[in-house]
């Protein structure tokens, strides 16, 4: 069965990290995350220990071991005098045509790329005016205020839908829904990133609608 095709998302590094196990396996290479779970489950039943070694470097950054086009970086072999490649496991490939693309290898192949690291990470306040709740969360700077919306639903309120997502401006004299489709930066919520002096992150209001058909 073919995976769905869904928008390239954006990643903090320390979300990679915890995907570091044989059935949960994501890598990193040159800022793309790579998810080779479907392959890695498909020779559940043809393992060897090069899949071990490749799990082994689980939810870890594996860029050195390749060019910024996917291709393994190689060696000359020592004993042999022929090139080898650094990373033995990108020799791997699932059998079953349904877990990839036939002719790639992995660190090529658009069907286990599923987004990739964000440039810079921004740290957001969440003020939930309903239950006078702030939270604290970390972000990509490419995400826009939905993508954050939906973090925010699965980590802390699965009824994040339910409210009004607003700023203030003007030294909090004025109050504005903010644009789901933008990012932090297209709705005007900045940071401190080159200012002289250390500032709060921006605020996210959340003003409850009594609606939870759109949750």
């Amino acid at each position: 069965m073919e995976r769905p095709i869904n928008k390239m998302r954006y990643y903090l590094k320390d979300e990679v990290v915890s995907h570091n196990k044989k059935d949960d396996c994501w890598v990193i290479i040159h800022r793309n995350i790579y998810d080779l779970t479907p392959m890695l489950k498909d020779r559940f039943d043809n393992w060897n220990r090069t899949l071990d070694y490749l799990v082994a470097h689980a939810g870890k950054d594996l860029t050195h071991f390749f060019h910024e086009n996917g291709e393994p970086r190689t060696e000359i072999s020592p004993s042999t005098g022929r090139p080898r490649v650094l990373f033995p496991p990108i020799l791997e490939v699932a059998i079953s045509e349904f877990c990839k693309t036939p002719g790639e290898m992995w660190s090529q192949d658009p069907f286990y790329h599923i987004g990739t690291v964000t440039k810079r990470a921004r740290l957001i306040r969440i003020v939930n005016t309903l239950t006078a709740q702030t939270q604290y969360m970390t972000v990509c700077n490419e995400d826009s205020i939905y993508d954050i919306q939906q973090k925010y639903k699965q980590r802390y309120n699965h009824h994040a839908g339910s409210y009004e997502w607003r700023k203030f401006s003007n030294g909090g004299k004025s109050c504005s829904i903010l644009n789901l489709n933008g990012t932090l930066d297209e709705n005007g919520l900045t940071d401190d990133e080159d200012s002289n002096v250390e500032l709060p992150p921006p605020s996210i209001w959340l003003y409850y609608t009594d609606d939870i058909t759109i949750a």
